[in-house]
């Protein structure tokens, strides 16, 4: 048996329960909770997407208004990847790599013909690099990102 002020406790309680889901279906600016940033996890995340989709095409932009022979290999990298390819190139035959990166930082070509390294690093600003080079067995192409670098890398092997 209930006495009285446990049964007005209740319906007093249960008067109250109403506002408390109001109060936590709020939202904030933008449409986020209240309690949290405004910017929710998904803008971020779309945000540097954005920005890798932009840099990206200006990247390619770029590389595009310097095509002439023909393209044996070509991509677009995360600066943060890095381009590690065996083109599988004809020994011999002289080959144009272009690369262009665009974002901040530097970035660094290495070509390793039978094992013999040959390192070279470039802004990553948006300059179109032209390194030409005649292909050897075992032909291994890096381009790697400094540190605290940032953006996209297109490249393309062309036939010279």
């Amino acid at each position: 048996m209930l006495d009285v002020a446990t049964t007005r406790f209740r319906i007093a309680a249960l008067g109250l329960l109403p506002m408390s889901f109001l109060a936590a279906c709020t939202s904030g600016p933008g449409g986020g909770p209240v309690h949290g940033s405004s910017a929710s996890p998904s803008r971020t995340t779309t945000t540097a997407a954005q920005q890798e989709e932009k840099l990206g095409a200006e990247a390619r932009s770029a590389l595009q208004a310097t095509a002439t022979g023909s393209t044996v290999a070509s991509g677009l990298e995360r600066v943060s990847d890095g381009l590690h390819t065996d083109p599988g190139l004809s020994a011999g035959t002289a080959y144009r790599l272009t690369v262009v990166c665009a974002g901040t930082g530097t970035v660094a070509i290495e070509f390793a013909p039978a094992g013999a390294a040959v390192r070279k690093p470039f802004s990553c600003d948006g300059t179109t690099v032209l390194e030409r080079f005649t292909a050897k067995q075992a032909q291994h192409v890096d381009i790697n990102g400094g540190r605290g670098a940032t953006g996209m890398i297109a490249w393309r092997i062309e036939r010279v």
